[in-house]
């Protein structure tokens, strides 16, 4: 069992310690000491890195034993020159661990109060590396409700609680008040918040509740049954005000409006941007309209039939198809479109009802063969692609296809 310097003192930043065991794995050469301030992953929270005789520490983990602490192996970029029970100096990310100790404590604070004002128990915690969420065994959670919850965590956070760390044993846990029972056997080592909060845990945390600056909702989302909250602590929340204030600050900008006139400015936009829509639409279609009919009244008919064939280059294909659909409408129409687009050429066929003999699956399938493409539909409009051809050629298939049908 690896001593761990972390439990007396979360906010240890260098050590020295001896090398007691060493091997190389798949994913680098691993060390073991015998005593170490790295805190290794364990209960929602990362690990620390930082360096180890000089060499970046990529890696900490705990091989258990029995439920209870074991073996701390540190992960390296590169095995240290030193021996065996030589000691090495190990240097702490302090910023990171931190950053760690300000998300955990506040993710006591945040718990705490979730059962406080709404008896919603923290059944998991994961503190990630850009935001931090616990699940609550609550059916819903409101913005309102969070923002209660908001208030509570940073008036303890304000009226700068210490925050204190004991260990005891199972006998003595009835005389304190745990917010939730202990998963771990022998001593167990207990977070207080003085009047607040005492739970069982071996991460690092702050000394005072004001260390951790501010707790910030920032999501509420249905998980698994319950409720998914994220928030950010201290620092982190610092960077998210910021990155907020300047997304405001470059629509207001780019609006020519006030910042508290955004959001009201943003909808009337998006009403109008719809009524725009909804008119370009209008007109799109009346414009496809006109373009069918210019084709129709432009295409002599030949034993009865109007066999149009044309192609398009650079144009989307989904303009093919409107026109499609309003050219059948038409009687004794036959039709065969294509259109060239960077990824090959597509293609349509489609006939009126009043010429049933004519089967359009069969034509645009004999059309892509040709091409080196496929396609399908039903016996009255048919769609499909080929590779890339010149329009030279893909008249001509087109031409040949359409003339052949009587």
């Amino acid at each position: 069992m690896t001593h761990r310097l972390y439990y007396d003192d979360a906010t240890l930043v260098a050590f020295d310690a001896r090398i007691v065991a060493r091997r190389e794995t798949e994913r680098g050469p691993v060390v073991q000491l015998d005593q170490t301030a790295f805190y290794p992953t364990s209960g929602g929270q990362p690990h620390d890195t930082g360096t180890l005789a000089g060499i970046p520490v990529v890696d900490v983990w705990d091989e258990e034993e029995n439920g209870a602490p074991g073996t701390v192996w540190h992960l390296l970029e590169a095995m240290p020159v030193a021996a065996d029970n030589e000691t090495v100096h190990g240097v702490i990310d302090w910023p990171r661990r931190f950053d760690h100790m300000q998300q955990h404590t506040g993710q006591h604070l945040l718990s705490a109060a979730c059962v406080e004002l709404y008896q919603g128990n923290t059944v998991g915690f994961h503190l990630g590396s850009e935001a931090s969420t616990i699940d609550l065994d609550l059916p819903q959670l409101s913005w309102e409700a969070a923002f209660k919850v908001e208030d509570a965590v940073n008036r303890v956070i304000w009226e700068n609680r210490p925050v204190t760390i004991h260990t005891v044993t199972r006998d003595d846990l009835g005389n304190i008040p745990l917010r939730k029972p202990p998963q771990v056997t022998g001593n167990i080592r207990v977070i207080w918040v003085e009047g607040y909060d005492a739970s069982a845990c071996g991460g690092t945390h702050v000394r005072t509740t004001g260390e951790i600056g501010l707790l910030k909702i920032t999501g509420i989302e249905r998980y698994k049954g319950g409720v998914r909250v994220t928030f950010l602590c201290g620092g982190r929340a610092l960077r998210d005000y910021r990155r907020v204030l300047h997304a405001l600050r470059a629509a207001s900008s780019h609006l020519s409006v006030a910042q508290d006139e955004v959001p009201q400015t943003v909808a009337r936009l998006q009403d109008e941007l719809q009524a725009a829509r909804r008119a370009l639409n209008k007109a799109q279609g009346q414009l496809l309209e006109f373009e069918a009919d210019r084709l129709w009244e432009a295409t002599p008919e030949v034993d009865g039939v109007r066999r149009i064939g044309v192609h398009w280059t650079n144009r989307p294909f989904a303009d093919a198809r409107a026109i499609a659909g309003r050219l059948r409408e038409r009687p004794h129409t036959l039709l065969l479109l294509a259109v060239s687009e960077e990824d090959g050429v597509h293609l349509v066929c489609a006939r009126s009802d009043d010429l049933p003999h004519v089967d359009a699956r069969a034509m645009l399938r004999d059309v892509t063969q040709a091409l080196g493409g496929r396609g399908g539909g039903s016996p009255s409009i048919a769609q499909g692609g080929a590779p890339p051809h010149t329009a030279d050629v893909i008249m001509r298939i087109v031409q040949e296809s359409l003339s052949h049908q009587r």
